[in-house]
């Protein structure tokens, strides 16, 4: 899909292209919370994991400006695709691989397919709790499933090294909260903040969030966030 410019919004709507140019490229992207390179990785996220495929080219080109790598890319869009869905992760999978073709990146520059992974003490602290929750409440009901999410999910795809534990959490919290799916998303909050997310970060996010994925969504991600700094004490 064609990308739209910034003259396209204003010939359509130009209060709209204005709020672009003011509140989004110079406003919040300015922001120092959270690097560009972290945004890109949030709206990224966001992005494939709604199947908010206008914004692909434009923000794939934007994330490898901003210093996320093409192995970086990959991971994102192979860990989104376990929260939102292989269609999704294949609608970005058809436009970013047209991106790797004219940057000239090479099979040499992606993840290869089975890495040595990290331990689960390196990607998972404190991941016994989950395991015995999930096998408690679900166990007897999708064994299947439980099996699945402990091997692959958790097994392999969050021990995989070409995306940082950081950052990893940072895509699937933003997956989560872009797909409306905030049953979880306490406990992955508080997962994240295992590993070094800080609550200001958290907070960035979801203030970014409300840009591409609208207020309400960002505003129901923020109920969640709140019970968990308030429970949970999260590093600031």
């Amino acid at each position: 899909m064609e990308a739209i410019t910034i003259d396209d919004v204003r010939a359509v709507a130009p209060a709209l292209a204005k709020y672009t140019e003011d509140a989004i490229v110079n406003g919040l992207w300015k922001r120092s919370a959270l690097s560009a390179r972290d945004r890109s990785i949030i709206t990224v996220s966001a992005l494939v994991a709604g199947e908010r495929t206008i914004g692909f080219a434009h923000y794939f080109n934007t994330a490898l400006a901003t210093g996320v790598t093409p192995a970086e890319l990959s991971e994102i869009v192979t860990q989104v695709a376990f929260y939102a869905g292989w269609s999704t992760a294949f609608s970005a999978v058809a436009v970013l691989k047209d991106i790797f073709a004219q940057r000239g990146i090479a099979a040499d520059q992606l993840p290869p397919v089975a890495p040595e992974l990290l331990t689960p003490q390196q990607a998972l602290p404190g991941d016994d709790a989950r395991v015995s929750i999930l096998q408690e409440t679900f166990g007897a009901i999708v064994p299947g499933l439980v099996e699945i999410t402990n091997d692959l999910l958790y097994g392999e795809v969050w021990l995989r090294p070409n995306l940082s534990v950081h950052d990893r959490n940072l895509a699937t919290v933003t997956a989560l909260i872009a797909t409306g799916q905030t049953e979880f998303l306490g406990m992955y909050l508080a997962k994240a903040a295992a590993v070094g997310v800080t609550k200001a970060e958290i907070s960035e996010l979801i203030t970014h969030l409300a840009f591409y994925i609208g207020w309400p969504a960002a505003l129901s991600a923020a109920v969640v966030a709140k019970g968990v700094f308030e429970g949970h004490g999260l590093p600031k």
